[in-house]
């Protein structure tokens, strides 16, 4: 009987000893997600009503969503994701007239910051 009493002793106190919270402590690689249109805001500013869909899609690519009862509206979204924790979001709607002319833009995407460009892509060494 002593022997079932120190067994069930020495399971409680192994599990006992497998918590979540020590498990959260190890460090382990989270995946980063990239999906859909990386949307470069130099690009994104460079969009002028009046284009056609083949000079914005030589732009920005194909567009992610092209809604199918909507077919004067183009959707651009990038996502990036680590861990199930969104870490950047991006979405851009253009809308399109019958002869397939950019009429309108609306989004996130428009209202961001634009990217400084590097004035040197390198430094010259003696």
């Amino acid at each position: 009987m002593k022997k079932i009493y120190c067994l069930l002793a020495v399971a409680i106190l192994g599990l006992s000893a497998c918590t979540t919270a020590k498990l959260a402590q190890i460090p382990s690689y989270k995946l980063k997600i990239v999906q859909g249109n990386e949307l470069d805001q130099n690009v994104v500013n460079s969009l002028q009503p009046g284009m056609s869909r083949e000079q914005v899609q030589m732009l920005l690519g194909t567009p992610l969503l092209r809604d199918p009862f909507h077919a004067n509206r183009w959707d651009y979204v990038f996502v990036v994701t680590r861990a199930s924790h969104v870490e950047e979001e991006k979405k851009l709607t253009l809308y399109f007239d019958a002869n397939g002319n950019l009429i309108h833009a609306e989004g996130d995407a428009l209202t961001a910051q634009p990217q400084p460009v590097p004035t040197t892509l390198f430094t010259p060494s003696e």
